[in-house]
């Protein structure tokens, strides 16, 4: 099977992931009101991080896109966690429940969280979506990673719903129609109220006037609710990943989340103005990784 078109539409999703990153990060944490909108394309310095830096969301969402190249859709939580923590150190922004989750690894070998209801599992399981199209091992690989360093319901409920809508965009299909099913299938299975979610895929959520939070479900109903906005104005990415920004909160991992699932539609880079000037992946690694993600769900559909 010639895996060419998945793969470039996966290395479409990545590139386009790191431009959402790199766009939200000097708005991280701002209210909505205080995001110029006119300067995101600009990507201004945040702090001691410089111009065009990424986070922990491309840091993380890479490490799962590694784990799968080398141990395909299976899950081996030490394994995984073994990576994170070697990472770890090296990486910017990690959040409070994976650094508690690696600190507990470290100390105590445990590889699953009992807690941590917010939204690192979710910005981290695109590349499952990207690389496995059945959905019983897409769940099964993307709840067992999620785990291990997210224990809530409602954050691997959010995981599951955002690898689900990565693998409808890699097919052409709506991710916001993935996303609504994929929320039936998670309030049934762990057994919560997504309603924000499912709100969001009916056009009928907004923003608190603070930004999105760090809750893994206030992040996923930004997410669809910007991707359901975008395919309503048949907007580009570029202008999506404005929008997620604009939004303020999290404004990285919503952008990040958003790039990856709508530039996965595309069947090359899309056209995204900074995207030269975003401190990218090492361009043989984005290589190596989306031909293997793409061999991986050849072998899984």
């Amino acid at each position: 099977m010639d895996t060419t078109p998945i793969r470039s539409r996966i290395r479409a999703g990545l590139l386009a992931y790191a431009a959402g990153d790199a766009a939200g990060v000097p708005w991280e944490g701002c209210r909505a009101a205080e995001v110029h909108r006119l300067d995101i394309d600009e990507l201004p310095r945040r702090g001691d991080w410089p111009p065009g830096a990424t986070s922990d969301d491309t840091a993380l969402t890479l490490l799962v896109a590694e784990y799968l190249r080398d141990r395909g859709a299976v899950v081996d939580e030490a394994e995984f966690l073994t990576r994170l923590a070697a990472a770890a150190p090296g990486i910017r922004g990690i959040g409070p429940s994976t650094r508690a989750a690696v600190d507990r690894f470290r100390t105590s070998g445990a590889v699953r969280a009992d807690s941590g209801d917010t939204n690192g599992a979710a910005m981290r399981a695109l590349p499952i979506g990207w690389a496995v199209a059945d959905a019983d091992v897409r769940r099964t690989v993307t709840a067992g990673l999620s785990r291990t360093t997210h224990g809530a319901a409602p954050a691997v409920a959010a995981a599951c719903i955002a690898a689900a809508m990565a693998s409808a965009a890699l097919d052409g299909e709506s991710p916001v129609a993935a996303g609504r099913s994929e929320t039936d299938w998670a309030e049934s299975e762990f057994g919560i109220d997504l309603t924000p979610v499912r709100r969001a895929g009916e056009g009928g959520w907004w923003p608190h006037r603070n930004g999105v939070t760090l809750y893994a479900v206030d992040t996923m109903a930004a997410v669809v609710g910007v991707i359901r906005h975008a395919t309503d104005q048949r907007a580009g990415v570029a202008d999506a990943l404005r929008h997620a920004v604009s939004l303020g909160g999290d404004t990285d991992t919503v952008a990040a989340i958003v790039g990856g699932i709508l530039g996965g539609r595309e069947p090359r880079t899309p056209d995204i103005p900074w995207l030269t000037r975003v401190d990218l992946p090492d361009t043989a690694l984005l290589d190596d990784v989306c031909a293997a993600l793409a061999a991986l769900r050849a072998s899984t559909d």
